[in-house]
């Protein structure tokens, strides 16, 4: 059966989208939809089962299909995309038996939308904004972010990257002349054994967030090109700043230096390891007619060469360094030699806003590692906020992995 694609076309790089297109456009809309047993008992709802908790089926299944489930006593839990490829074979999206996953995987669009813009009311302080958060959100494996007139889809399961096409027709349907872009995770291309497509150009928009412009490539750069989960985070810098030297580490483009200058901050160094997310951030803040000081740098040499003291809110915002479970003690150690770092510099008084983007470090795991920072530090540290990514990355409560953004507030006295 032939895919129609006239309505739904990727303007920076059509054939990537279509290649992608084409991995679900050999099933009819409503078809006989396979069992999957497992070999395990279901009491809880957590949505992910291992392979070796997945029976093998009788007849090989494609990878990437839609599958209803049982488990070890014949119970049905419900549905969900099997791969026999990846370790994580199944990702569970509904309790139900769902028939038409089409018109599922659209109405969790529909919804997930709804929330952002009727109840949490974000396009009127943003157009940059998270419209489905994976699990969260009822579709295991897919990040897609609003930036502007772009949606920028970000595909870390074969399953949910086969269930593109009718979200992609809606949201042309629902938002004129909106453009479409789907990255894929490099990690999760061979983890789940996907053909690797064609990196599509990015689109360049222009975010606005609280009265601040920014200059982004949505589908460029870090993540979907903008860390829209930081923006409520960045509004309590804009807050705490007033009257403070304010370090800006792991800067990306700006957007807690520039909150920290509208904030009413003293001075603010913005710095990077990343030359273009430095010259991003030269170009953000001239363009808001902000003064921000930049400087291409390594963290860790910058802190280690400051004078102690001379700063008195200190942000770091670095990147993932704990990608998988198995990097868990060498990316803690970075985290914690970073943080004991700023502890040591940072003035008496101080305020340290301290993140870490990890999903595989817990909460717990993260105010540990800040407790030893502290103390090899020989500082005193009093939590004034521990936050998250806004409510439109919402976490699942049945899947936790989904809360992976920490980002302790501290008052640093010696």
């Amino acid at each position: 059966m032939a895919t129609e694609f006239s309505r739904f076309r990727n303007e920076t790089h059509g054939s990537a989208i279509e290649v992608a297109l084409r991995h679900g456009a050999g099933h009819p809309l409503l078809v006989s939809i396979p069992k999957i047993e497992l070999k395990v008992r279901v009491r809880g709802r957590h949505p992910w089962f291992y392979r070796k908790m997945v029976q093998k089926p009788t007849r090989p299944l494609p990878a990437g299909c839609v599958v209803h489930v049982v488990d070890r006593d014949g119970r049905a839990i419900g549905s969900g995309l099997f791969n026999p490829r990846t370790d994580l074979a199944l990702r569970m999206f509904s309790t139900t038996l769902i028939e038409d996953q089409k018109k599922y995987f659209v109405q969790m669009l529909k919804t997930a939308l709804a929330m952002r813009e009727s109840v949490l009311l974000l396009p009127s302080v943003t157009n940059a904004y998270r419209v489905i958060h994976s699990e969260a959100d009822g579709c295991p494996g897919l990040i897609l972010d609003r930036l502007g007139n772009a949606f920028v889809a970000q595909v870390h399961s074969l399953g949910m990257q086969n269930q593109m096409e009718p979200m992609g027709e809606w949201l042309r349907e629902q938002v004129r002349d909106c453009k479409l872009v789907l990255l894929q995770d490099d990690d999760s291309v061979r983890r789940e054994g996907m053909e690797r497509l064609p990196r599509p150009q990015p689109v360049a928009v222009s975010v606005n967030e609280h009265g601040i412009h920014y200059a982004v490539q949505a589908g460029g750069g870090h993540k979907t090109g903008f860390f829209a989960d930081q923006r409520d985070n960045r509004q309590l810098v804009r807050q705490l700043s007033k009257g403070r030297r304010v370090l800006d580490l792991c800067c990306n483009a700006g957007g807690f230096a520039m909150n920290a200058v509208a904030g009413g901050a003293k001075s603010v160094l913005a710095s990077d390891l990343d030359e273009a997310m430095v010259a991003a951030t030269v170009r953000n803040a001239a363009q808001n007619k902000l003064r921000v000081d930049t400087q291409h740098a390594d963290a860790f040499d910058l802190l280690r060469e400051l004078k102690g003291g001379e700063y008195d809110l200190i942000v770091l915002d670095p990147p993932k360094w704990v990608p998988h479970r198995e990097e868990f003690e060498q990316g803690i150690a970075r985290y914690r030699d970073l943080n004991r770092l700023a502890f040591q510099k940072i003035a008496d008084g101080g305020i340290l806003v301290t993140c870490s983007c990890s999903g595989s470090v817990s909460e717990e795991s993260f105010l540990r590692m800040l407790q030893d920072a502290a103390s090899e530090a020989s500082v005193d540290a009093r939590v004034l906020f521990l936050r998250g990514a806004g409510a439109d990355h919402p976490a699942a409560l049945q899947c936790l992995e989904t809360r992976y953004l920490k980002v302790a507030v501290l008052a640093v006295s010696r």
